[in-house]
Formats: C-alpha cells, structure tokens, sequence
C-alpha cells in the first residue's frame, strides 16, 4: 500500500526542516512527500528545493488560498492509495506509516487517525495543554468527541477522500472534523492514540483562547447546519454548562443567608467535574509518566487551563451555533476563508 504524505506550508522556513527530515526516516518504502507551498512571502520554498534530490515533491501555489486549498492541490499530483496530512511543524515517529498500515488492513476501514503531543515542551503552558489534550484523547475520545481524525495526524483512502470531493475549501477552520463526520457513515474510522506525533502548541492564554474558541464556533457552525440532533455534540457544552451554573448559583445566594443549594451544588461541580476531580490527578500521572518535572505552577496550569480552554469552546460553539459574529480576531493562515480558482505548479525532481 503507498502512502502520499501531504503538508501544507505557508511561510514555514523555521520549521520544515525538521519535519522534512522525520518524514524522509520514516520506515517505510512505499511513500511519497508533497510539500504544498501555499505562495510563501519568506524563503520556504528554498528550504524545500534543497529536499528535492531526497525525492520530495514541490508543489508551488501562486495564490494564498488556505490550509485545505493547500492540500486539495497536493491531492491532485497523490499517486498513493491512502492520503496522509500533517503539518510543516509537526515531526513524525519512525514506524508512522506502519502503524496506518496495520490499521488498514482491517476490513472496511476508510480512514485512521492519530495522536498528537506538544513539540516545544519547554514552554510551560504548551506542555501542560498538551497533557490535557493526552487526558482528553485516553478517556474522552471514544465517547465525548466523534471526530477521530486531526489535520496534522490522519490518514484516509485516497478514492475515497475523492469521492467526498476532496477537503472542503469553506471549512474555514474544521475540515478535518467535517471530513470525518462524512467518512464515519461509508466506512470504519480508527482512532490510534499510540500513533502519536509531536507539533507545536500556543504557549500564551491568548492563543489557546484563539484555538479552542475558533474550534468551537466551527462545530457550533456545523453543529446547526449538519448535525442538530447528534447528542454527543450536545454532551461537551451541556455538562460544562450545567456545571457552571451550579456553582454560581450557589455563590449568588450565599449573602441571603445559609444557602441550602450550595454544598449539594458544590459536591455537583466537584464530583461531576472532570476539570478538577479528573483532570488534575490525571495530569500529575501524566507528568510523571513522561518524566517531567511537577511544579505548583503546572499544577495550577491543570486546574485553570481545562476551565478556560472549555469556556472558550463553549461559548465558540454558542456563537456559531446562533451564527453570531466572530469579532476582531483576525485569523491566522491555517483559520482564513480559503480562495477558489488557485494555480499550482510543480518542481520535482
């Protein structure tokens, strides 16, 4: 079975190299390497050309037209049966591709996805999301969350991807978690959380604000126009509300004297609360598995960060949902509205 591993890039001179070198060692001879340079104002492309003679393929866009725009261009010059994504900062392990092999040969699998962990581990608050997202993916992932597929660890057969139309260009944000939705109803979708690659986190409050908020006003977007009555959407926000509310208001009617709501609410929030009662004992053991160093900071990093990360996704997915305005947050190259009508040219070898 061949691969096409695809990565999309936009002005990613910094990073390529690394994830260049981890794709070519990657233990498997049947592959191909499609860098989709998506019109790159710095020296990205210049990085690449010198990969050339490794057997990696360029492909050159002249129009800036996004992440899925990037990867439809890169679907076009695939040769393999299955179709690999990741992204240009993201280092894959050795036996990557054995592992997607594996599951393939299961019957009736149509797509498999992996894992992810923070690459730039030595910025705190990258590490500690990461470890949330760890926690997240071992408990919640089969249960709580339905997509099983993430754009910088995903591998889908090729035909099939086809018959779906390839990535969704208007999927401004979601196009891995749309594209997963459709494949789950042709076909099995494998989740392969051992399967892990490493990648880089946001390491400011404001950008995992920025991530989780623009995740959950496109699954709120989704949310209304594709699927109103899937209740595992529903779950996530509802719990989270529910919680919040409970605890508020008990806090509201403390000052009118002996508040009969507030222990049974508070048991309620801590009980039920995976942001505290889960997440931080978890978290402390994950640390310790990956031999890291366990500091008040990180641990109050795991106490916070579940609150705001989850607050930020539900009132996202509120906004989407009502299709309520963004705001000024201006999006990044991998959140933009993607052009139409793009040009590619090729450099190979």
């Amino acid at each position: 079975m061949k691969f096409s591993i695809l990565v999309p890039a936009y002005n990613e001179e910094q990073s390529i190299s690394s994830c260049l070198n981890s794709l070519i060692s990657v233990a498997y001879d049947d592959k191909e390497i499609i860098v989709i340079d998506d019109a790159s104002t710095d020296h990205t492309v210049q990085v690449v050309e010198e990969y050339l003679s490794k057997g990696v393929i360029l492909v050159r866009r002249k129009i800036n037209g996004g992440r899925a725009a990037a990867l439809n261009s890169g679907l076009q010059k695939a040769t393999g049966e299955v179709i690999v994504t990741t992204d240009a900062d993201t280092i894959v392990p050795s036996n990557w591709l054995r592992r997607f092999n594996l599951c393939f040969e299961q019957q009736g699998v149509v797509a498999v996805g992996g894992s992810y962990q923070a690459k730039n581990k030595d910025k705190l608050l990258a590490n500690v999301t990461s470890l949330l997202d760890i926690i997240l993916n071992v408990v919640f992932k089969k249960s709580l969350v339905p997509n099983k597929l993430s754009g910088v660890n995903s591998a889908i057969l090729r035909k099939e991807l086809l018959n779906l139309g390839g990535f969704n260009e208007n999927s401004w944000w979601s196009e891995d978690s749309e594209l997963g939705w459709k494949l789950d109803k042709i076909g099995k979708v494998i989740y392969d959380r051992d399967n892990v690659v490493s990648t880089d986190y946001p390491d400011t409050w404001k950008n995992i604000w920025k991530r989780k908020f623009y995740w959950g006003y496109a699954m709120g977007l989704k949310f209304r126009e594709q699927m109103p009555f899937n209740i595992k959407l529903w779950l996530r926000p509802m719990i989270f509300l529910a919680l919040l509310l409970s605890l508020l208001t008990s806090l509201v009617t403390i000052p009118y004297g002996i508040n009969m709501f507030l222990i049974p609410c508070l048991i309620f929030f801590f009980i039920l609360s995976s942001l505290t009662i889960l997440y931080i004992p978890l978290g402390i053991i994950v640390i310790v598995r990956n031999k890291e160093r366990i500091s008040v900071e990180a641990v109050f990093f795991l106490a916070v960060l579940p609150i705001v990360r989850e607050f930020a996704y539900v009132y996202g997915m509120f906004l989407g949902f009502c299709k309520g305005r963004v705001g000024v947050i201006k999006p990044s190259w991998k959140e933009k509205i993607h052009h139409k009508d793009t040009e590619s040219t090729e450099k190979k070898r």
